[in-house]
This record gives C-alpha cells, sequence and structure tokens, in this order.
C-alpha cells in the first residue's frame, strides 16, 4: 500500500478522535476556574497524560532528535539530562503552589510576594514567550502534515490552528486534557514502533546494545573540548531550571484534584518520558548509523526523511505522533497565554450595581478569553513564516526566561526575596534580553549571568532589609527626635 494511503487514513482517524473526545468538554455553564484549571477535579492519570503530552513538544522530538542525528551524545547530554533534572525540582513545590488557591502562577506570585507589579511583568513575559514558543509548534505541524499529505505548508498551519488548536483550546483546561490523553498515547506508540522496526536487520536485544555503545556514538562524547563542554553544561541548566520553574507544569500541579494525585503525577511522569527519550534516542542513532546522508535541510523536513527508512506503518505511526506533540504543547500554552493577557494582565472587573453584569460577567470573560486565543495563535502562525532561528535557539531564548521569572520566586523562601522582586527580575530581564538580542550572546550563558546577577540582588537587599530591621528596633517609632 502506498505511504500517502497510510497518511490519509492516519490523519483522517486522528482528526475524528480529536472531535469526538473533545467535543464533549464545551459546557454550558463556565467559570474562570473550570476553563483554567478543570475546576480542579483531575485524578492522578488524567493529569500525569496532560502533563507528560505538554513536555513532549516538537522541540523534544524533531529538535533533540536532528541535534543528536548531527552530534551524537553530546545533544542527550545536555538536553535529555537537563528536561529530566528540571523533575527533581517539582516534589518541593506541590504544597508551596497548593497553599494558596489560585488561578495563575502569576497571581500566585503576586499573593505571596504582595506585588501587583510583578504579577503583571510576569504575565507580559509570558505572553511573549509563549508567543515565541508556539512558533515551533506550528511551523513542526505545517511541515509534518504538508510532508504526509502533499499539501501547501501555510495551509496546514493554517489548518492547525483553525481546526486542532482552537478547538481544542477553546474548551478550556478540560478539553485539553482530553486530547492529550490520545496525544500521549499517539506519541508513546509513534517512537515504540519507529525503535522496535529502525533496525535494518530487524530488533534483538544485543543489536540495540551494540547501537548505544558503537564507537562513532561515544567518540563524539570523547572528543569535545573545555569550551563544548561549558556550552553543554550551560543548555542542560537552562533546560533544568526552565523546566522546574515552566508555568505549563506547574499548573498541572494546581488542577490536580488533591495533593496527592500531584504527587503521583511527579512520580509517573519520570518513566513515561524516559521511555519516549530512550525509543528516540535508539531510533536516531540506528539512523545515524545506517542512513547518515540526511544533511542541510529544515530540521522537520530531515526527521521525516528518517522515516522513509521504516515501514510505511510504523513511519505513519512517528509523524503522527510528531503532529500529536505540536498539538498537546500549543493547546496548553496557548491557554497559558490567554490567561495571561486576560486574568493577570488586564483583567475585566465586574461593573458595579448591575444584576445582569453579575449574569454575564464569566460568559463575557471566557468570550474575550477565547478572542485573545485567537489573535495570539494568529501572530504566532505569521510568525512561523517570518523565518525566525530553529527549534533549539528558539526553545533557548523560550526556557531561559522561563527560568529567569520563576525559578528563584519559586524556589527560595520569601525571607530572602522579601518586597524587591520586581525590581530584581525587571533588572534581570532586561539585562537578558541586552545580552541575548543587542550583544548576540547564547541565552544559556546569558542567563547563567543573570541568575548570579539575581542572587547577588537578593543577598545584597536581603542584608540591607536586615539592617534597616536592626535600626527600627534601636530607634523605636514614636519617638520624638529634634527637627
Amino acid at each position: 500500500m502506498s505511504p500517502l494511503i497510510y497518511y490519509l487514513l492516519a490523519f483522517g482517524a486522528y482528526t475524528i478522535s480529536i472531535i469526538l473526545m473533545t467535543g464533549q468538554s464545551f459546557a454550558w455553564k463556565e467559570t474562570r476556574l473550570s476553563f483554567y484549571l478543570g475546576g480542579r477535579r483531575f485524578s492522578a492519570l488524567p493529569t500525569t497524560a496532560t502533563f507528560c503530552a505538554t513536555w513532549m513538544s516538537p522541540l523534544s522530538l524533531v529538535g533533540y532528535s536532528m541535534w543528536l542525528y548531527s552530534d551524537g551524545y553530546v545533544a542527550f547530554l545536555a538536553s535529555v539530562n537537563g528536561w529530566i533534572l528540571g523533575l527533581l525540582f517539582f516534589p518541593f513545590i506541590v504544597k508551596r503552589l497548593r497553599m494558596k488557591r489560585v488561578l495563575s502562577l502569576p497571581e500566585w506570585l503576586e499573593k505571596t510576594y504582595g506585588d501587583k507589579r510583578v504579577r503583571k511583568l510576569v504575565a507580559l513575559t509570558m505572553v511573549f514567550l509563549y508567543t515565541l514558543y508556539l512558533v515551533i509548534q506550528f511551523r513542526a505541524f505545517g511541515i509534518i502534515v504538508s510532508y504526509m499529505l502533499d499539501i501547501p505548508s501555510g495551509f496546514a498551519s493554517t489548518s492547525l490552528i483553525y481546526l486542532f488548536v482552537l478547538y481544542t483550546t477553546f474548551g478550556g483546561y478540560i478539553s485539553v486534557v482530553r486530547s492529550d490523553m490520545l496525544n500521549l498515547l499517539l506519541i508513546v506508540l509513534g517512537v515504540t514502533v519507529a525503535a522496535a522496526f529502525a533496525l535494518p536487520s530487524g530488533f534483538s536485544f544485543a543489536t540495540a546494545a551494540n547501537v548505544f555503545l558503537m564507537k562513532g556514538q561515544l567518540e563524539t562524547v570523547k572528543s569535545l573540548s573545555n569550551a563544548e563542554i561549558f556550552s553543554a553544561f550551560a543548555i542542560m541548566l537552562s533546560w533544568g531550571l526552565g523546566v522546574a520553574g515552566n508555568p505549563q507544569y506547574a499548573v498541572r500541579i494546581l488542577a490536580s484534584r488533591t495533593e496527592k494525585d500531584a504527587y503521583k503525577m511527579i512520580a509517573a511522569s519520570p518513566f513515561i518520558v524516559g521511555w519516549i527519550y530512550i525509543c528516540v534516542t535508539f531510533f536516531i542513532l540506528v539512523c545515524r548509523s545506517y542512513y547518515p546522508a540526511i544533511v542541510n535541510i529544515e530540521e522537520t523536513l530531515s526527521f521525516a526523511r528518517l522515516g522513509q527508512y521504516l515501514p510505511a506503518f510504523a513511519s505513519t505511526f512517528l509523524l503522527i505522533g510528531v503532529i500529536a506533540a505540536a498539538v498537546s504543547t500549543a493547546n496548553s500554552q496557548l491557554l497559558l497565554a490567554a490567561c495571561s493577557l486576560c486574568y493577570d494582565l488586564f483583567p475585566i472587573k465586574m461593573e458595579e450595581n448591575k444584576k445582569e453584569s453579575i449574569v454575564y460577567y464569566e460568559d463575557r470573560f471566557l468570550v474575550i478569553n477565547r478572542i485573545a486565543i485567537t489573535v495570539i495563535a494568529s501572530i504566532a502562525l505569521l510568525l512561523s513564516h517570518a523565518g525566525l532561528p530553529g527549534y533549539l535557539m528558539l526553545g533557548r531564548i523560550s526556557w531561559t526566561l522561563v527560568a529567569i521569572c520563576f525559578f528563584f520566586p519559586l524556589f527560595l523562601p520569601s525571607w530572602i526575596i522579601n518586597d524587591k522582586l520586581f525590581f530584581v527580575l525587571s533588572t534581570a530581564l532586561s539585562v537578558q534580553c541586552f545580552l541575548v538580542f543587542a550583544a548576540e550572546i547564547s541565552p544559556e550563558n546569558a542567563m547563567l549571568a543573570v541568575l548570579m546577577l539575581e542572587a547577588l540582588l537578593f543577598k545584597m537587599f536581603k542584608y540591607s532589609t536586615f539592617d534597616n530591621s536592626r535600626k527600627t528596633q534601636n530607634d523605636p517609632a514614636g519617638e520624638e527626635k529634634d527637627v
């Protein structure tokens, strides 16, 4: 059977499944709580599914794969190790996040540190970085669907927005979770089938072990210079701290039905994510060893062409898995960006002394959210055709901003950060943008310097606050002084 027939059947089945699964999520009575967090009613299983599905973006599949195909194990050391490192931090913030009944991470920062300016600043940053990160999802979807169905990439990207992402995002968090359960299944199935059928002579554990331990694979690590080792370490740290502070994972903790469900989600996720990375790594190492001829073309198209070495049905599962990864990440990030814009940055206040405003307030608010989702998605679609850098660079820019905004506020005690968070974050973000966009320093190297600057500022303000408190104790208010 022609591969095109496999692709058409699979794409059609995926489209119908998405429509059927998420169509039940549109409720007659919605509130902000149900739209943003699903009413905090999801148990461990669906929460784990949406956590892992949101994790596996095209950056995780395509960007990492083509870096591994090009440079070998250094890609694994720098990216996968960093992503898994970020998981280790989550157990330490479950209680802290859930102590405050909030709908977003910017709101949590305001309630924790008592500064509305911090909420606005962080929300604005989130709108920017998630719009930038959405470019990855739209670009990957457009190229993969264009390759599968032999249609223009621009038309394919548009279909992602107006058929898949907007449809699954308009239903809010409930719709996102429903679609993510299907998407995660397809991602796991796609990479597992690709790994199982990658070897030309058929899969065996002995041959698989040889692929992982081939001399050529290991030499790429042994031959690294000190500068390359430092660069890999910096990227690993930026991914790790970015994962630890990323709002799209913190929201899953907030949306869990109970604290116990949140811990179950965190405990189960490494096994699912780890299995996906093992399968992807094995598939790409096989391609690197047996089919090293694909070079100098766009990374998503390169990944799609690696699928031609698989049986047609296996290639179909793999490419549908990439589409599922793009949809699962895009709808989650669109929901977060709309929340930041409509709830944190420009909140709509209820008009007082009007009965009808009480009745229609939530509906009006959610309609505006859906308009914001459409606008943000359309901007990201236009940017996906604007010649922006590749997946890895866009990811590095986005995740370093996440680390700078959220890592210290989430994981440091509030008495260390005190009331100077707005000044520290605004300074840090300004310096990061200058170093990356004006001085053209790599985002992860700039991030290391900026994080040290943040730590230094927090330390300075800590001692300043301590000295002021001592002066207040020695010179109590109310004591008369000569003027």
